[in-house]
């Protein structure tokens, strides 16, 4: 099993919606997990949370649940 299966596996059966980056604004989502190829050593498991209105992301993944959140 490759790190990226392993990662996946463990964010899919504690519940989490992928990676988050808060110090590099960066996440990914469980479908298109470590896109980077290189997932950092800040990395950390999140949740899915609803874009500020009037953001240019399509997704955010966040540290801790907040309201807005998509599941």
């Amino acid at each position: 099993m490759m790190l990226k299966e392993i990662v996946k596996s463990w964010l899919e059966t504690n519940g989490y919606d992928g990676l988050c980056d808060s110090d590099n604004e960066c996440g990914c989502k469980l479908d298109d997990l470590m896109p980077c190829g290189e997932p950092g050593m800040n990395c950390e498991p999140g949740y899915e949370v609803e874009a500020p209105e009037g953001s240019d992301y399509d997704f955010l993944i966040a540290p801790k649940k907040a309201s807005g959140v998509k599941k």
